[in-house]
């Protein structure tokens, strides 16, 4: 059971088939009632996003959910995983287990690089349990096609026996498919993107179960990013130099980058020394956002630190870096692993970059999926945090994620 090349489907849709310092954050947002949620640097569950793009534990769920209702502030809350029997639950014979091979199908908004590490952890847990499966996508961000192939694979899946994962970018579009899905007794994880994160007593009420998501929380990451880049942004200019920050993005709708650039702005704006520009634009051509980076810098040459909040943002800063000469005044960052911000990293023209794991993206749903179907056991939201890349680690990071596709091609041969 092999992943295939990349095979466009002549419709537009790629498949590919398996044959700040810390202390004065902490003091400032402390005095809004948001510190107690930066115990840790990805898990800060109390800050925040908007309406689609809330995560475990930032509600009260009514019971359904992490929370437990009232008096959250005095008394430990416990996740609260509902049991729902699974579409096998008849056929289910723990004394003696079928096991049966079934078909799971991701359905993403985008294939692209990024995507390459999401494909070789599902191939890896497919093969693993024993089913088949398949990743599909348009080739460039479009959450309409996206629904239109999520429509079409509901429909040709087996009922009670197979099931999807797929990204979730907003309630308008994707909730009837979700609804279609689960009337039909196939089972829906999430990865990558879900506006239904930890909405616990929302899925319930809407869907009857709860849609598990294994991904990164967005607005906690982009805290963690904007502390970083503040803190490496300092380092280098001093502490009497003013930080004049520009935050991108490639993708203004989608909800996941318009967390994170939230999460930026809340940490710089914690900050007394820093100056937030609104967040720009910059497309998800790379040429393009290269050309908007340099266009923004020379009608604002005090900009000091770039922080993206996908791959192009911080790419298009490290090329302005060498181009214009500015390692030592200008700090970039951003997010994602792609090879030109790892050869950013280690020519020192990007100072960082974070990682928000794709392998578990794709592996980790097949697994609960398995567990789900197989074992009655109830899926549960997986996060994936948040690693900072440096030159400290830069060498292994490159030799492994530059190895997805090598091991993409490996898959295809063996599995």
């Amino acid at each position: 059971m092999t992943a295939d090349s990349n095979q466009d489907r002549g419709d537009g849709v790629t498949s590919i088939e398996l044959g700040v310092s810390r202390r004065n954050l902490m003091k400032q947002l402390s005095a809004v009632g948001l510190a107690g949620g930066l115990s840790g640097l990805a898990g800060c569950g109390g800050l925040r996003s908007t309406e689609n793009t809330e995560t475990p534990g930032e509600q009260d769920d009514g019971g359904n959910g992490q929370n437990g209702g009232g008096g959250s502030d005095e008394l430990p809350t416990a996740l609260r995983v509902p049991l729902v029997a699974p579409p096998t639950a008849d056929s289910m014979d723990l004394s003696n287990p079928s096991n049966e091979e079934r078909e799971m199908v991701f359905v993403t908004h985008v294939v692209d690089e990024f995507m390459t590490g999401i494909i070789v952890g599902m191939n890896d847990a497919l093969n693993n349990v024993g089913w088949s499966g398949e990743f599909i996508g348009p080739s460039s961000h479009d959450p309409a096609q996206q629904v239109e192939t999520l429509n079409t694979t509901i429909s040709r899946l087996r009922n009670g026996k197979d099931a999807i994962a797929t990204s979730i970018l907003n309630r308008t579009q994707y909730t009837q498919p979700v609804k279609n899905a689960i009337n039909n007794n196939i089972p829906v994880a999430s990865f990558n993107t879900s506006v239904y994160s930890g909405e616990y007593k929302e899925m319930m009420d809407k869907f009857g179960i709860v849609i598990p998501y294994v991904g990164q929380k967005f607005v906690e990451a982009g805290v963690a990013v904007g502390q970083t880049g503040y803190e490496r942004a300092k380092e280098k200019v001093g502490d009497d130099t003013q930080i004049v920050a520009l935050p991108t993005t490639s993708a203004p709708d989608h909800p996941a980058l318009s967390a994170r650039a939230e999460g930026i702005r809340m940490a710089l704006e914690a900050q007394g020394d820093v100056e937030v520009l609104d967040t720009l634009n910059v497309s998800g051509d790379q040429a393009q956002a290269i050309n908007r980076v340099d266009t923004k810098h020379k009608s604002n040459p005090d900009i000091n630190l770039i922080l993206g909040t996908a791959l192009q943002g911080a790419i298009a800063g490290g090329r302005l870096v060498e181009n214009q000469g500015l390692k030592d005044e200008m700090t970039v960052g951003g997010f994602d692993l792609p090879e030109p911000t790892l050869q950013g990293i280690r020519k020192g023209t990007i100072e960082f970059t974070a990682g928000q794991d794709p392998y578990s993206q794709g592996n980790m749903p097949v697994n609960m999926m398995w567990n789900y179907m197989e074992r009655g056991i109830p899926m549960k939201d997986f996060n994936t945090g948040i690693s900072v890349i440096d030159q400290s680690n830069i060498e292994f990071a490159s030799r492994r994620s530059g190895s997805w596709g090598d091991l993409q091609n490996w898959q295809k041969q063996n599995y």
